[in-house]
């Protein structure tokens, strides 16, 4: 049975107590999807929002060419499609289980009114939709301004996971493929290899087991 602390451990929830979420764990719905499914595709009309409990699910729009754009990946702890939060709309992107995954489902029909119940999680969504909005507009800088190693580097330090143990480096999901991560900067794989293979040559990236550890942050943030 899922616990209000267990919430807690979602940006969106991340700054209240466990007594402020507990209200919402009766209407949070535990589902479980297997690799390959389609949650929904862009444009389709919906009323939900996801919390990611286990797995792995993709975020993509399709461009004007008809090809796939990733914009994101979403794991543990992760939410999504928090656009929904209040009322209806069409989904702003495409979701793709990646693998066998358990979500969270919340429906937004209880939120106008759970929220003027419950100014703390007000505020609490409003921050972290700032904190996203800020995100990608830093991202759109880069976009811009950097080169196509730079951009990618910025995506390394966006996409890249805590630390599992203290003193460990963060590290990004050797999941990734090197044709997703050019997808989601609009560049080639070639250029995707030429770039990771030399910050493993120069100890800024390390490949060990499943994840790819980034020794040398600092440097990866201030690639031009």
């Amino acid at each position: 049975m899922l616990k209000p602390e267990e919430l807690l451990r979602f940006a969106l929830f991340s700054s209240l107590t466990p007594d402020d979420v507990a209200p919402l764990l009766i209407h949070l719905k535990e589902r479980r999807y297997r690799r390959g499914q389609l949650l929904f595709v862009e444009g389709e009309i919906g009323s939900c929002v996801y919390f990611v409990l286990s797995g792995q699910v993709k975020l993509s729009k399709s461009t004007l060419a008809g090809e796939e754009q990733i914009l994101d990946w979403c794991g543990p702890n992760d939410c999504f499609a928090e656009v929904l939060l209040l009322e209806d709309g069409p989904y702003p992107v495409t979701a793709e289980v990646l693998q066998d995954t358990t979500l969270l489902v919340l429906h937004n029909e209880l939120m106008p009114r759970f929220l003027e119940a419950n100014p703390a999680l007000s505020v609490a969504l409003i921050r972290t939709l700032s904190r996203r909005l800020r995100l990608s507009q830093e991202f759109i800088r880069i976009l811009t301004n950097r080169s196509t190693a730079g951009i990618l580097a910025a995506l390394f330090l966006r996409l890249a996971q805590p630390a599992t143990n203290p003193g460990q480096p963060i590290f990004v999901d050797a999941s990734l493929t090197h044709r997703d991560l050019a997808s989601m900067i609009g560049t080639s794989r070639e250029c995707v290899n030429r770039a990771i293979n030399g910050w493993k040559k120069s100890g800024i990236l390390k490949l060990v087991d499943d994840r790819l550890e980034i020794i040398k942050p600092h440097e990866l943030a201030a690639w031009p």
